[in-house]
């Protein structure tokens, strides 16, 4: 009996668990991918309470769901929108679903599938270990940079979504024609998703056929040639669209580069060229320790080293003196960078031998990110202070900073309550998505980025009765930290006021 018990070995739990683990990592890794960057974008959604993460989220997805859903919609310029996110938000909208509640969640999970297919494409594609595609999807989610795309740029994300997926399935080797059929859908859904994006795309496309054909392999390079052409097509409808209807550049930079935290609209050559490179140094200076090593032992890929040149051919285009006409900069391209540097930058961490250049790398890195996701705007890390019109001190923030958020609300019910029967009010780009959803869209006059004063010049009269919802005195964003004397303040709520126009001064 006792030389029975004493063969007995029990297992150490250590054990026990790596075994399981071992056993399972097909499942957990994976789901690790998902479940880890959407907790973390889970975050800020609930340090914001019931308001919403994001200037877009609030600015732009919230008034043109509701007002495309109550006015209908124009086609042409649907399509100009990358519409699928759209689509998603006005159906949920549809049937009844809160579009404030619909995009709290969707943006956690939208972070959450990029970080799958980011790991199908480090695992599937690269041929990377469990825990190296792990290690890369922490980069490319929850970098800073990936995190300032996430607070709000949710047709990106969507569109790199789709875009890691038809990196996998290009990079397999043998694909059937299902494989090829779903790839050409995938590339469809790219430029439906972002035109930005659909260009990387297609750069990626162009780079791998002509490798196929140096390489001698002329029927395959043909073949998805072949299978671009659908994307391609749709590509160039919706950009002739969009040049006629002169929203967007050919190339593909927004006008409104500043995504509203700012104007910088009367930029000059020097201050558009430190913008740009500064604004390149700011967001990939702290990986910059990783990269190093990871640019020597990282194999050759023509995918990301293609997405890498593209991206950055708009930031040395810059040098040309006046080749970028009006507000247009590239800002968004050098955001985009920070996908594939992310892979470099796990490479990198990957062949360092010392660990305490790891910790000290890591330390700054999740410094970084923390700082970014869970402290308010008015404690916000230095750092952020750099570049606020590209990237915010916070992600508590939409259009306002959380601490406005409810006197907002206040300000706008009491503007609805209170404004008489023939009152108008002038509603900065900022407070759009919110007087959307809190007062009578047919008594409001949105006058987008413009100056206040003009606008209620140009709409004052002796019918028509003109307010105007914006900061108090002092504490104004956007480069309007005070309002001229023609506006005289009605009501407050924080730094929130109410006020009305007046010509006799």
């Amino acid at each position: 009996m006792l030389g029975i018990l004493g063969e007995l070995k029990v297992a150490h739990p250590r054990n026990m668990v790596s075994g399981w683990i071992s056993q399972n990592r097909n499942i957990i890794f994976p789901f690790l991918a998902f479940a880890i960057p959407l907790l973390v974008r889970v975050i800020p959604e609930i340090l914001m309470g019931s308001f919403l993460v994001g200037f877009d989220s609030i600015g732009y997805y919230v008034p043109n769901t509701l007002l495309w859903l109550k006015n209908g919609v124009n086609l042409s310029a649907f399509l100009t929108d990358a519409p699928l996110i759209y689509l998603l938000l006005m159906s949920l909208t549809s049937i009844g679903a809160s579009i404030v509640i619909s995009l709290k969640i969707i943006a956690p999970l939208l972070l959450g599938f990029l970080g799958l297919s980011v790991y199908i494409y480090a695992y599937k594609a690269l041929s990377w270990s469990h825990k190296k595609s792990l290690l890369v999807v922490l980069l490319a989610t929850l970098y800073f940079v990936s995190l300032r795309i996430s607070w709000d740029l949710l047709r990106s994300e969507l569109g790199l979504i789709f875009l890691f997926l038809a990196l996998t399935m290009l990079q397999k080797k043998g694909r059937t024609i299902k494989t090829e059929i779903l790839l050409s859908l995938t590339l469809v859904l790219i430029v439906f998703t972002h035109q930005l994006v659909a260009v990387i795309a297609f750069a990626i496309i162009i780079a791998s056929a002509l490798r196929l054909a140096l390489d001698k392999k002329k029927t395959e390079s043909l073949k998805l040639i072949a299978y671009s052409i659908p994307a391609a097509l749709f590509f160039v409808i919706i950009v002739y669209i969009t040049y006629f209807m002169n929203s967007i550049s050919v190339i593909g930079f927004s006008g409104n580069f500043s995504m509203g935290f700012e104007s910088l609209a009367s930029a000059s050559y020097s201050s558009v060229l430190i913008n740009n490179f500064g604004f390149l140094i700011f967001c990939y200076l702290p990986l910059l320790p990783l990269l190093f090593f990871g640019c020597k032992h990282l194999k050759s890929n023509i995918q990301l080293k293609t997405w890498i040149i593209w991206c950055l051919i708009p930031v040395l285009l810059v040098l040309i003196p006046n080749f970028f006409i009006g507000d247009i900069l590239p800002y968004r391209w050098i955001l985009l960078l920070t996908y594939p540097l992310a892979f470099y930058a796990a490479e990198g961490f990957s062949a360092i031998k010392w660990n305490w250049y790891k910790i000290a790398v890591a330390s700054i890195l999740v410094i970084l990110s923390v700082s970014f996701l869970a402290l308010p705007n008015s404690s916000a890390l230095g750092y952020y202070n750099s570049f606020p019109s590209y990237v915010p001190k916070s992600m508590l923030q939409n259009t306002v900073q959380l601490s406005d958020c409810q006197s907002t609300v206040n300000a706008l019910i009491w503007a609805q309550n209170n404004i008489p029967n023939n009152g108008f009010l002038l509603v900065h780009e900022a407070f759009y998505g919110w007087a959307t959803l809190n007062f009578n869209s047919s008594r409001m006059i949105f006058y987008g980025f413009s100056d206040p004063l003009k606008t209620a010049q140009k709409y004052g009269n002796s019918t028509n009765v003109l307010y105007l919802i914006w900061w108090v005195n002092g504490t104004g964003w956007y480069g309007e930290s005070s309002l001229p004397q023609s506006f005289v303040k009605l009501y407050q709520s924080g730094n929130i006021a109410i006020y009305k126009y007046s010509t006799i001064r």
